[in-house]
């Protein structure tokens, strides 16, 4: 299991079995990519409790019961469906498919990607209207951004945009 940092944001990519330390790991970064072979497991966590509150925010209470207290290992694409990863591939496409999504994440506006980590991750704990009034502060603050003026400057240029990060 490799991380990969890409424009703020962590990206996990799992070629074989994910237990342990590792599983831990891959439930605390933004995004998972597994390769076909790859296998997911609680057995060995540290702190089953963490990893069942974890877990249950990524996956559901139910779901989250039965990995831990099952100890049940699940394949990758199993992985997918219960949404504990967000792409499966073939295991010898699997650099080249978390390089192209590592340079994708780099070439979008760096303010606007922290703005939606940021929101994303808050939505756990918020209710709708605070989730609303999150979304409306970051608009409110992100269309005021240079990155913003030069996405619509290349828009109507028909070009791809520079972001600085301003």
């Amino acid at each position: 299991m490799e991380i990969v940092e890409a424009a703020g944001f962590s990206l996990a990519v799992v070629a074989g079995a994910c237990v342990g330390a590792d599983f831990e790991r891959v439930l605390e970064v933004d995004l998972r990519i597994a390769g076909d072979g790859a296998r997911f497991s609680t057995a060995g966590v540290a702190d089953p409790v963490a990893c069942g509150v974890r877990l249950a925010r990524l996956l559901g209470e139910a779901r989250a019961k039965e990995l831990v207290l099952a100890g049940r290992t699940v394949d990758a694409a199993n992985a997918l469906r219960l949404g504990l990863v967000t792409r499966v591939v073939p295991g010898a496409a699997l650099g080249d498919t978390a390089m192209a999504l590592a340079e994708q994440l780099r070439a979008l506006p760096p303010l606007a990607l922290a703005a939606v980590r940021e929101a994303v991750r808050a939505t756990r704990d918020l209710t709708p209207e605070a989730a609303l009034t999150l979304e409306h502060r970051h608009f409110r603050r992100l269309i005021a951004t240079q990155d913003h003026r030069a996405a619509v400057a290349a828009f109507f240029a028909r070009r791809e945009p520079a972001f600085t990060g301003e």
